[in-house]
């Protein structure tokens, strides 16, 4: 659909038009309102009152639009019809319309606010056919805007049909990857339906009711569905008790699969507790020691040296010649901090000038500027708190556990000396270049 050349009315008809032909087509439809035909042709609308199946009805009670309320004589009433009461204020207001843009889309909005769904689309419509571009209206319409035009719903789905795409549970996907999607979904389901049991036993576990504790925690250990893993990991590996992460990594240790490789390698540097890293560490098996290297690998770029040293650690045990590159760049490491230190005085420009905001006192300031003062000396007054400021300082360490590390693995010890190291993994070993993880 064009937004440029169709202007959303039927061809060759007209927007007022096609705006009459709406308000017949919603007469029509508006049939079922609450209107009373009387005998003499009269008609009087408005809402009724009186039930339908009261016994022995004498009488219609009506309230007016006008917020009068008539009786009518069931003898002089023909017959009714029962609709809501703004059905019949959107009629007053729809018979005195102006035909504008402006008009309609105000009467589109109170439309939206009562809930009239059908009578607002008629108007959203009417709004397009005056501006084909009136965004709100396009949006109102559910309507979307794909390669350059607008479309509605039915032309959108369709396009991406064309295009070889499948709706599944809301999304589009590529119709040669669903079966992939599908397989996915059902992982992330079995996943979920984890997450209310282990709540559910993690409480228990850690309640007061001994009973219920120790069916909780015998619930936990009895879990080896691998699709259990991510709900482990948030309610246990997370959890600031120690005795609660120790339970999580021995839960984990005993599933089967890769699924529990990342959160234990993760533990075995992260964690603070030197016993729950070492227990981390023990439980990742040696088939599984591929998976745990790179991620431990990765660690030795972090930010915190802390982190790098345990790194170091951990691939003294499982690390191999793939961890060499890496570890020699981690020998020595920049870490960045933030240091406190006291304020010494003033800063001055090197033509003697004071900045602007030094913190003195404005008419010493004044006198430095204009000469009246040959120098300033600042003391702080005896026993006032001295101010201080942070300073970014950036210090080298030399990471012993690292250079373990490579001792262990290559059984050859060039210190802390990073290019005697490069020279003997490219050189002297015959390498071209440094492995592809090194800068």
């Amino acid at each position: 659909m064009n937004s440029g050349t169709n202007n959303r009315t039927p061809a060759g008809t007209t927007w007022p038009a096609f705006y009459a032909l709406c308000v017949v087509l919603f007469s029509i439809h508006a049939a079922r309102a609450d209107i009373v035909y009387l005998k003499t042709g009269g008609v009087i609308r408005g809402s009724i009152k009186t039930a339908d199946d009261a016994k022995e009805e004498t009488s219609v009670t009506m309230t007016l639009l006008s917020g009068a309320e008539v009786e009518l004589a069931v003898d002089h009433i023909s017959s009714r019809q029962l609709r809501p009461l703004n059905f019949e204020e959107y009629e007053v207001r729809a018979e005195s319309l102006p035909d504008s843009l402006k008009a309609h889309w105000e009467l589109a909005e109170w439309c939206r606010e009562q809930k009239l769904d059908e009578q607002r689309e008629i108007h959203l419509e009417i709004v397009l056919a005056i501006d084909p571009e009136h965004r709100q209206a396009h949006y109102g319409l559910r309507h979307t805007f794909y390669r350059d035009q607008w479309m509605t719903r039915e032309e959108y789905d369709q396009t991406r049909i064309d295009d070889g795409f499948i709706k599944y549970n809301g999304k589009w996907v590529p119709a040669d990857k669903l079966d992939s999607v599908k397989s996915d979904d059902a992982a992330s389901k079995a996943e979920r339906e984890w997450y209310a049991k282990i709540r559910v036993w993690l409480n228990w576990a850690t309640g007061n009711h001994q009973e219920r504790a120790a069916d909780g925690l015998n619930n936990l250990r009895g879990i080896s569905d691998p699709d259990a893993v991510s709900a482990l990991v948030q309610f246990l590996g997370k959890s600031p008790r120690a005795d609660v992460r120790r339970q999580f990594i021995e839960i984990v240790g005993k599933i089967e699969g890769p699924g529990p490789i990342v959160p234990l390698a993760t533990l075995s540097v992260r964690e603070d507790v030197r016993e729950l890293r070492e227990l981390a560490l023990t439980m990742i098996g040696e088939v599984h020691y591929d998976q745990a290297r790179l991620l431990v690998i990765d660690e030795l770029r972090d930010r915190n040296n802390v982190v790098v040293r345990r790194a170091g650690t951990v691939l003294a045990k499982i690390g191999d010649e793939t961890s060499v590159p890496a570890l020699i760049r981690a020998l020595v490491t920049t870490h960045s901090y933030k240091v406190r230190v006291p304020v010494q005085g003033y800063s001055f420009g090197v033509d003697g000038s004071v900045p602007s905001g030094s913190g003195l006192p404005p008419e010493i300031e004044i006198g430095l500027r204009t000469g009246v003062y040959d120098s300033v000396q600042v003391v702080p007054l005896l026993g006032a708190a001295r101010a201080t400021k942070l300073i970014p300082v950036a210090v080298n360490r030399e990471n012993a556990e690292v250079l373990t590390a490579l001792r262990q693995i290559t059984e050859n010890n060039f210190g802390f000396d990073e290019n005697a190291w490069q020279r003997w993994w490219n050189v002297d070993r015959n390498q071209t270049t440094l492995a592809p993880d090194l800068p």
